[in-house]
């Protein structure tokens, strides 16, 4: 009776261990879509430019990762993935950001999905791009 009740104890260690060596905890990410990073916060927040923006950031807060990792930014432009840019996430509270510099005719709608290493959506945020300002015939905006 006692080797049937230690191999049930140690049979009950090693389940415990398999499911905690499984457990993953919950990443959160907060985002933020600016014309700037400074000291590794976001220096406004953005949701429409003009089309002559040089170049558009995506600030990311995460937390929870419990390792090591890495997050992808895939831009879209109205759907198309013109880009997805590694960013590593090296603690469980790291801030790190991406920009891509815009073409005056890429205007529309743009969406960013932040991805996890398995290629899952953590979160998404749009922003769009409108025509470029111009003069009128007055010489004013």
């Amino acid at each position: 009776m006692v080797k049937y009740a230690r191999a049930v104890l140690v049979l009950g260690f090693v389940c415990v261990a398999l499911v905690a060596g499984n457990a993953t905890a919950a990443v959160n990410v907060e985002t933020q879509v600016c014309s700037g990073v400074e000291e590794r916060m976001p220096v406004d927040s953005m949701t429409s430019y003009s089309a002559d923006v040089e170049k558009v950031f995506v600030w990311c807060k995460v937390t929870g990762a419990e390792d090591s990792t890495s997050i992808y930014l895939a831009w879209k432009w109205r759907g198309t993935e013109l880009a997805r840019v590694e960013l590593p996430v090296k603690s469980t509270n790291w801030r790190t950001w991406s920009s891509k510099k815009m073409w005056p005719t890429w205007t529309g709608q743009w969406d960013v999905e932040i991805l996890d290493a398995q290629g899952d959506i953590l979160k998404s945020v749009g922003f769009t791009i409108g025509p470029a300002t111009t003069p009128d015939s007055t010489g004013t905006e």
